[in-house]
């Protein structure tokens, strides 16, 4: 062939592969999400590439931290109001895509969106949000309606289910008939049900009760490097989160550490009430059965309007090293906005944004929960601490001290007040090394 002819062949060849290239999808994306994630967002998913040819590609169950750097970095990265401090350096700042797009911040859930601005560079865009409720099993409720209607001076027409202005005293109360147990041959108490569950695990429940006694962890004035936790309001709050797992027959209503590692759990359906709980769950009480409720949370007696259930929310960035940042921001638009919301309403998740309640009531979907609860939370609810290493000093330091007033046996303790000293003595210690 002469030479003319195999340069034409040759340039043809190449013309032809990026047309074909061209009709065919774009270069798709990758995410990485959690392993309770898988199958909730395929629809997203599948509509995002019908709209804009981009394919996207999902990992489920990796952990992001052991990703990003390498080649299998996700474009898209999931965050939260809880680690984006932590997470910022790998995350693009996203003002001049917002700018440049018909994306409006104003939209979104105030105490959300500032969470997630940091020097007033947003590093994502908040999706489905986790705000404190009280969840109840409605089939444990009608089991003991009886005892609770006369606990409570209810008509029989009235359900027993927790109420709007229940206190503390009213959670326990319930909590109490709730709880069910045997005497063994030493005349221990044997519990086969509780009235709640105790989350040692996290701070999603102690952490509430600090906050609504009127405490809180850090100390104001000290940019969130100072603990405050050894004061009068967290020592209350402390005490009552034991005393609900730990106390007498007249008081406890909830698993002490021990007990709480066997099978006692909302999910195994033996535990009546969570105070605090997830909304990330919701999809999990659903497939199993469940018949459940939602509440917003007891307040302490006297105290009606206390503050401190917990408000944050998923939120998604994109790597600070994509190759298809505009690509991504495309995919952040969707899943952050009205679009997004809807589709991810079906998987039992409540979008970020300020007119989600009326987007919830023009969908086709019916559900048995008084989502006006959520909304009542939110105005009550407060942002977790914006402080980088909250997150780790909370599980690590905080709540591994508190486990060792929740049982007795070789390694617990039971003065209060010097745990909480000792905490407060370590954080500020841990601090003092950060930032001299």
């Amino acid at each position: 062939m002469p030479a003319k002819k195999k340069i034409f062949s040759f340039f043809l060849f190449i013309l032809l592969f990026v047309m074909s290239a061209c009709t065919g999808k774009k270069a798709g994306l990758k995410i990485a999400l959690d392993i309770e994630d898988e199958n909730r967002y395929t629809e997203l998913f599948e509509y995002f590439t019908e709209t804009t040819g981009i394919e996207i590609s999902a990992t489920y169950g990796e952990d992001i931290s052991k990703l990003i750097g390498t080649k299998n970095e996700p474009d898209i990265i999931k965050t939260s109001t809880v680690v984006v401090q932590s997470m910022k350096d790998s995350l693009l700042n996203l003002n001049e895509f917002i700018e440049s797009s018909d994306v409006d911040t104003d939209n979104y859930i105030t105490s959300i969106i500032q969470a997630l601005t940091i020097e007033d560079k947003v590093y994502a865009l908040p999706t489905s949000i986790n705000t404190s409720l009280l969840y109840y099993n409605k089939s444990l409720f009608a089991a003991s309606a009886d005892e609770l209607r006369a606990a409570f001076s209810l008509l029989p027409e009235e359900d027993v289910y927790p109420r709007e202005d229940w206190t503390y005293a009213d959670y326990q109360k319930a909590g109490v008939i709730l709880s069910k147990y045997t005497l063994d041959s030493e005349n221990k108490r044997v519990y086969t049900h509780f009235g709640a569950e105790t989350q040692l695990n996290w701070w999603g429940e102690w952490l509430v009760y600090v906050n609504q006694m009127g405490g809180s962890f850090y100390e104001s004035g000290t940019n969130n490097r100072v603990s405050a936790l050894n004061s009068p309001e967290c020592l209350a709050a402390t005490e009552f989160f034991i005393e609900k797992s730990r106390g007498d027959a007249e008081h406890k209503f909830a698993p002490d550490a021990i007990e709480a590692a066997s099978s006692f759990s909302f999910l195994n359906g033996n535990v009546a009430m969570i105070f605090g709980g997830h909304m990330g769950d919701w999809f999990s009480y659903d497939l199993l059965g469940l018949d459940w409720g939602i509440q917003v949370l007891p307040t302490p007696v006297g105290k009606s309007d206390a503050r401190g259930g917990e408000i944050s929310a998923d939120a998604f960035g994109i790597s600070v090293r994509s190759k298809k940042a505009q690509e991504a921001f495309q995919f952040l638009k969707l899943i952050a906005g009205e679009e997004g919301a809807k589709q991810m309403y079906k998987y039992g998740k409540i979008g970020a944004l300020k007119n989600m309640a009326d987007l919830i009531k023009s969908l086709p979907e019916e559900s048995n929960l008084d989502i006006e609860v959520v909304f009542k939370a939110v105005e009550k609810a407060i942002t977790l601490p914006s402080e980088k290493d909250f997150s780790k000093v909370c599980r690590e330091m905080v709540m591994s001290e508190i486990y060792k007033l929740m049982f007795t046996g070789r390694g617990s303790e039971t003065d209060t007040q010097l745990v909480l000293n000792r905490i407060k003595v370590n954080v500020d210690k841990y601090y003092r090394g950060l930032y001299n």
